[in-house]
């Protein structure tokens, strides 16, 4: 939501009544997973998406039905052999869209995983909704004690794995929407490769910190897209830095005054990746002064150098798109396996 945020807060000051659309449960394949939201207001105008184009002007019209009516509904859109020549996806996926009147919602920690769960489906309470922390405890609550607690237990599961989707409780089927603050992405060293990364990176949804103590590189002309430019050696900078499970570490500087400081402080930390730039002859020295600096081999065994993944790239923008290509498949736990040689695979169809 935080991207259609502004576009809400614009509407509801124009007086507009709202609708929200949100994706539930897809199968097959489909554009959009579990989570995408499109706004509709009354007159028309939208924000925001479910399909990528292919069912939007149909939500749209059942979203201004559910503002006159005020009751929230889940529609089904798709391709089959009795909808070939219906509104459809026309990758032949199928989703479930929850629409129901945009109404203030309880706030989801922005700085912390958690979830925001709706009922969908249930004798009572559709629309209602229970915030959920990382560890499943409730934070508001939902009809009766019991059902809130259940509901933020199955909830956690979904919290760990940082994904939405449908849960079930008794007669109910609650919509689990899963907030995880943005990945880190840290750049250490504001060279010509970093500048491409950092654009994309960002527009990836990363939250980007460049390091270098070079005021010359680092600053706001060569980046406007950081989150955070840290003019400091990467030592000093890194130990003011929360190098969690969200955090993606870059060292992009071919310099071992940089690299190794950065990579004795990273490796042995929860980042969820550390990649270091360099050719094989590079990377085999630079693990050889790591094990000489007493990292532990499992922890050397973690960086990925050379880096990025094998697109065959050579100008600092290609090497970018393989750097963060390797980032996503990190965040996903994902191999890098193309597409083309993925069983059924659900998006990018």
């Amino acid at each position: 939501m935080d991207d259609l945020a502004d576009t809400i807060a614009s509407w509801r000051a124009g007086g507009a009544q709202l609708a929200l659309a949100t994706v539930i449960n897809v199968a097959g394949s489909a554009p959009r997973d579990e989570g995408a939201k499109m706004v509709i207001a009354q007159d028309g105008r939208v924000a925001g998406s479910v399909s990528g184009g292919c069912v939007e002007a149909a939500v749209a019209a059942e979203a201004r039905q559910v503002l006159e009516g005020g009751a929230p509904t889940i529609v089904r859109y798709g391709i089959n052999r009795d909808m070939m020549w219906d509104i459809g996806l026309s990758c032949g996926g199928a989703i479930d869209v929850f629409i129901e009147p945009l109404r203030e919602m309880p706030a989801v920690d922005p700085k912390a995983a958690g979830a925001l769960c709706t009922v969908v489906r249930g004798p009572d309470l559709i629309g209602g909704k229970l915030v959920v922390a990382a560890d499943g405890t409730p934070r508001t609550a939902l009809g009766g004690a019991g059902l809130s607690t259940a509901i933020g237990r199955a909830a956690r599961e979904l919290i760990e794995q940082g994904r939405c989707g449908v849960v079930r409780q008794g007669e109910y089927e609650i919509f689990v929407d899963v907030s995880i603050p943005s990945p880190q992405a840290i750049l250490v060293g504001a060279v010509h490769i970093a500048v491409a990364l950092c654009r994309m990176a960002a527009q990836a949804g990363f939250a980007v910190t460049v390091i270098d103590p070079r005021p010359l590189l680092c600053n706001r002309e060569r980046f406007p897209d950081a989150k955070e430019l840290l003019v400091q050696w990467p030592d000093e900078a890194l130990a003011g830095l929360d190098l969690d499970e969200n955090a993606y570490i870059a060292v992009l500087t071919h310099d071992e005054k940089f690299d190794d400081p950065t990579l004795l402080r990273t490796l042995p930390s929860k980042s969820r990746y550390v990649g270091a730039i360099g050719s094989r002859k590079t990377q085999a020295a630079r693990r050889e002064r790591l094990r000489e600096a007493g990292v532990p081999a499992e922890a050397i065994e973690r960086l990925h150098g050379p880096i990025g993944l094998d697109i065959g790239a050579r100008s600092p923008e290609e090497i970018a798109v393989a750097i963060l290509a390797e980032m996503i498949a990190a965040k996903y736990r994902h191999g890098g396996v193309p597409l083309r040689d993925r069983v059924e695979p659900r998006i990018h169809s």
